[in-house]
């Protein structure tokens, strides 16, 4: 299957990442770009809490559930502007200004300049992702990934989606697992995704070539402004960072991780927006709230890691914005009632930050990932944007350089993003290079100690720093070249070596001549940062995503088997197979379900029985009884090559590798992979 064939599969995830949160948003009142840039957050909001409610309502998670739940949603957002006016109110619509508005004209050539700064990287993205997935049905051969494309099939086949019991996928293992991700590739799959991994990898590709430079430059525009050359430099650059989002998808892989660090710069804007830290007052943003509320349950019901790096990276603003609290009290402008609601809040934020901090983590011997590194080649990698051992971006490095000489000379507007900066950085040091231990544990179990992890929003808040040093060059240079251009030549009557260039300058001094060749300048810098590293970590990805046949999770022979059980094994029935020889991912390829669809996770009596002793079923008088209620009358054989070997045994399908179980014949063969169907039972 070619890219273009599953162009219906790329509409459908569009219409479904966007539309919902496009309607709310519009009946909210929210026009421009910013209907673009929290749609996806918003979307998301809705439908992993529809997951929930209907959990408990027991009504099913389905796409024509979904939307006459945003069709409610709709009604009341209406119901509520209506009341709104008839009390009176300004204003009952929605709005976020461009805080730069009336700054920069709104010219036909600067529209241009934006709508690239979006379209640029988006191609980049785009194409390093297709070339790295090699076609759309291609899946990554990765631990984590058994689970993730189980779980959208699981959601898809049960209709539902609750975070709350999503778990690892049985009645024996529910438990809490964020559905946010999982729940909206289900809805691609249920309108009619034409298969499982072309949903997961299209809905990955929107992800990291849509959402991501979106939220990007919405974040951008909230720290440095909206200069239309300053965006479409850090568009480019938010395509040029080796470590996201091409890592989460290269490594792990960590579908959710990915989803929510795309859209985490949006609420960190909106956070910086509602606290009021760049207008200079002391008064929130009520708007900017509300959207806040809007949208940080889909990025934290996506993975809450990301709302805990929420709080983290939004404490600078919030310090920022308290100081200014006492200030004003020091200086008799702000009651004494007033400062207490203020310290109140303050205390909230922090005590809730640490609270969060402390509960939201694994158990220290689940947070296993050992430091890799010195302090200084850390520090390096860091301003270097190159973290992992990856080669430095050398134009992002003298960027971010240059940024952090404007925030050094404008250091009391600019430090709380310095703030942002600092923290992002402190964690990948003390991740990558402090040793092991309880301090370690404290700072950076909320990511698993995981340096890969800290690698991936290391981008986040390194993008608004580059963007300032291209900002400050971009306004120095421009009249520095207009002057140039325009100055008498002195000197000799003789021709110079430059004078072509001096009046090929001089013709571009027109606004619009002289913003297009800017922009062109911008263009070729930013894609000049291109290759190196980035092909790297996309080859990396087409090895990850390549199935051979000799692949440690799912090889050739052992997916065409797979693909092939839904004409052979009956619906009502069930599989059993090691999960850690990629047997589970049958549930994923075929709909057809499996006695584990995980690699972990908690078993009953019977699954483990089965699990162990499915082989004996002709001399084992235990194991017939559980087949036939289970219905789990096949087994899958791929051999004993192990994703992760461990310490349990899962004997239950060993004596099929060598024709020695009695009681069972085999149904299909490809290659060395085998379908088996016991007989011993009846």
């Amino acid at each position: 299957m070619s890219w273009w064939e599953t162009l219906p599969t790329l509409g459908i995830a569009i219409l479904v990442f966007f539309v919902p949160g496009l309607a709310l948003l519009w009946t909210a009142g929210v026009r421009g770009a910013g209907l673009a840039v929290l749609a996806v957050p918003v979307t998301t909001t809705v439908v992993a809490s529809a997951g929930i409610i209907f959990g408990f309502v027991r009504i099913p998670f389905n796409p024509l559930t979904v939307v006459a739940l945003t069709i409610v949603l709709v009604a009341l957002v209406t119901a509520v502007r209506a009341l709104l006016r008839r009390r009176g109110a300004a204003h009952s619509r929605l709005e976020l200004p461009d805080p730069d508005r009336g700054v920069y004209p709104r010219t036909p050539v600067n529209k241009a300049i934006v709508l690239l700064a979006v379209l640029v990287p988006a191609v980049i993205i785009g194409a390093r992702y297709m070339a790295g997935f090699g076609t759309p049905e291609s899946f990554s051969e990765t631990f984590d990934n058994v689970y993730h494309l189980n779980a959208v099939r699981y959601i898809a086949d049960t209709q539902s989606a609750n975070t709350l019991t999503l778990g690892n996928l049985t009645e024996t293992s529910k438990g809490l697992y964020p559905a946010g991700m999982h729940a909206l590739l289900a809805l691609v799959l249920m309108s009619g995704g034409q298969a499982i991994t072309v949903a997961v990898n299209w809905g990955s590709i929107l992800y990291a070539a849509v959402v991501w430079p979106l939220a990007s430059l919405f974040l951008v525009t909230r720290i440095v402004g909206s200069r239309p050359l300053t965006l479409l430099g850090a568009g480019v650059l938010s395509a040029g960072f080796s470590s996201f989002p091409y890592l989460m998808v290269a490594f792990g892989i960590l579908y959710p991780n990915h989803a929510a660090l795309t859209m985490l710069p949006v609420v960190l804007a909106l956070t910086i927006e509602a606290s009021g830290i760049r207008s200079g007052q002391l008064k929130l943003n009520g708007h900017a709230i509300v959207l806040l509320v809007a949208t940080v349950p889909g990025v934290a019901l996506t993975h809450p890691s990301a709302f805990v790096a929420l709080l983290v990276f939004a404490s600078p603003a919030i310090v920022g914005v308290y100081v200014r609290a006492v200030a004003r009290r020091y200086r008799g402008e702000l009651s004494s009632r007033a400062f207490l609601l203020w310290t109140l809040a303050a205390v909230v934020y922090a005590v809730g930050t640490l609270g969060v901090w402390i509960v939201a983590r694994p158990p220290q011997s689940a947070a296993s990932w050992a430091p890799f590194q010195t302090n200084a080649q850390a520090l390096g990698e860091i301003l270097g944007s190159a973290p992992m051992g990856t080669t430095v971006a050398w134009i992002i490095f003298l960027l971010t350089i240059a940024g952090l000489y404007v925030i050094a000379r404008r250091f009391r507007k600019h430090w709380w993003s310095l703030g942002m900066f600092g923290i992002a950085a402190v964690l990948y040091l003390i991740v990558s290079a402090w040793p092991i231990g309880t301090f370690r544990y404290f700072m950076t179990g909320v990511w698993y100690s995981d340096s890969n992890r800290f690698a991936a929003m290391l981008p986040l808040v390194t993008l608004p720093v580059a963007a300032l040093g291209l900002d400050w060059i971009i306004g120095r240079l421009g009249p520095l070249l207009s002057h140039w251009a325009t100055a008498a030549h002195d000197g000799p009557a003789r021709r110079s070596p430059l004078q072509p260039l001096r009046g090929l300058a001089a013709r571009l001094q027109g606004p619009t001549a002289s913003s297009a060749a800017a922009a062109a300048a911008v263009l070729v810098v930013g894609i000049a940062g291109q290759g190196g590293t980035l092909a790297n970590v996309q080859q990396r990805l087409s090895t990850t995503f390549e199935t051979r046949t000799d692949s440690s999770l799912v090889t050739v022979d052992e997916l065409t088997l797979m693909k092939q059980l839904a004409g052979i094994v009956p619906e009502s029935d069930m599989i059993v197979g090691n999960p850690r020889t990629g047997a589970s991912m049958a549930y994923a390829f075929s709909g057809r379900h499996v006695i584990a669809p995980h690699i972990l996770g908690a078993r009953s009596d019977s699954e483990r029985l089965l699990m162990e002793h499915w082989s004996e079923a002709a001399y084992n008088p235990t194991v017939c009884p559980v087949i036939k209620e289970k219905r789990a009358y096949w087994a899958l054989d791929f051999a004993d090559q192990e994703m992760t070997p461990r310490g349990e045994p899962l004997e239950g399908t060993r004596d099929l590798a060598d024709d020695s179980a009695p009681g069972v014949e085999l149904v299909k063969e490809v290659g060395k992979a085998r379908l088996f169907r016991v007989t011993a039972c009846g």
